[in-house]
């Protein structure tokens, strides 16, 4: 087995770097061509690309100044809710102030804004466009419902949900997003995010809880409240949604209800809920595949039986 690479110097070392800088540095050629270094890019090398933020810091070592990253990479960097996984065969997202030169490297997607109105922000190294400018960058592409489970994200509170690398939680209030929209008027995506909006609803624990929400309202149901405050004992409970006035619930089971104490919390709170005359409605992601139907359907269901 041939030896190991010698160690890189700093600042080259575990990081990736332009090989323009660590030849002026006095790194050899060779080494910058060992097999412990991959070109994700042009001119680039790293140690390792596995993730979307390593692929992201790997380009941001050549990214002009000016440039930032924005659409489905910048949501993805934030956490924000998209109904796909990232796959490495992905563009990264180049947000680049109008009229701005366009970038050519491969494996990158450039988008023009208006800097003066989609502002930019660090995060954990990284340029992004702002949660808020993220999310009006994703209207120029996300169907409505998609986007409205962007906009749930940006204004819940909830320490449950689950990704989300926010500056805070909530990002924002529906006023403050609103006042955010209103400054942006004729930008491409304002009337779409500003729809879904429309649509959003503050305090969701996840993204498949927004879902749930739309199934239920997109089938012609009374629209449940988010997270209703129930008080049984006198102890607070807080199902996922519900019609208070009528006792019933809507759960959402995703994979976090299998951790063995949020399992064992959840079947005390059904237990509760039912023992005071509550219906429990338990749904899957299999419930809410497609058009949801089955969920409607079991929604609906009980609706009838406090009719």
């Amino acid at each position: 087995m041939p030896p190991l690479p010698a160690p890189l110097p700093e600042p080259f070392a575990g990081r990736p770097f332009l090989v323009g800088d660590a030849l002026r540095a006095g790194v050899s050629p060779a080494r910058v061509r060992a097999r412990d270094l991959v070109a994700p890019f042009r001119g680039v090398r790293a140690s390792a690309v596995d993730d979307l933020h390593a692929l992201a810091a790997a380009y941001a070592t050549r990214m002009p100044p000016h440039h930032s990253y924005g659409g489905t990479t910048a949501a993805r960097l934030w956490g924000l809710p998209l109904p796909d996984d990232w796959s490495a065969d992905e563009p990264l997202v180049i947000a680049r102030p109008n009229g701005s030169t366009r970038g050519r490297a491969v494996g990158t997607r450039h988008i023009a804004i208006d800097p003066d109105r989609l502002q930019s922000m660090s995060h954990r190294g990284l340029r992004l466009l702002a949660p808020g400018a993220t999310a009006l960058t994703l209207a120029r592409e996300l169907p409505h419902e998609r986007l409205v489970h962007v906009v749930d994200a940006l204004l819940t509170g909830s320490k449950r949900y689950p990704d989300l690398d926010l500056p805070k939680r909530p990002y924002a209030t529906l006023q403050a997003l609103l006042d955010f929209l209103e400054g942006c008027q004729g930008l491409r995506g304002a009337r779409a995010l500003r729809a879904a909006a429309d649509d959003a609803r503050a305090g969701v624990d996840s993204r498949f809880e927004s879902i749930t929400r739309r199934v239920i309202v997109l089938a012609g149901l009374p629209e449940p409240e988010v997270h209703p405050l129930v008080v049984i004992d006198a102890v607070e409970l807080h199902p996922d949604l519900g019609y208070p006035a009528l006792k019933i619930a809507v759960e959402y089971e995703g994979e976090g209800h299998l951790d063995p104490k949020r399992w064992a919390d959840d079947i005390l709170r059904y237990e509760m809920l039912e023992a005071a005359g509550w219906i429990v409605v338990r749904i899957t992601k299999a419930d809410v595949a497609g058009a949801g139907d089955r969920c409607a359907r079991r929604v609906r269901a009980a609706l009838a039986r406090r009719s």
